[in-house]
């Protein structure tokens, strides 16, 4: 049993850094976009680092 759980939170660690490069990568890419490319997306600015998160980390 003690042995699952070191198993899952080792996985669960290397599952987040690949969710947070996943969002550090998104937010790159979006973040290099212009204002009127952001907008066709549905976002704004502002909103590229919570959209990164929400997308790379809600799902989980």
């Amino acid at each position: 049993m003690a042995r699952n759980r070191v198993f899952d939170s080792i996985s669960g660690f290397f599952g987040d850094v690949g969710r947070a490069r996943h969002a550090s990568n998104l937010y790159s890419e979006l973040s290099g976009l212009s204002d009127d490319a952001l907008r066709a997306r549905g976002l704004s600015r502002e909103s590229i680092a919570a959209y990164a998160f929400n997308t790379s980390f809600n799902g989980k």
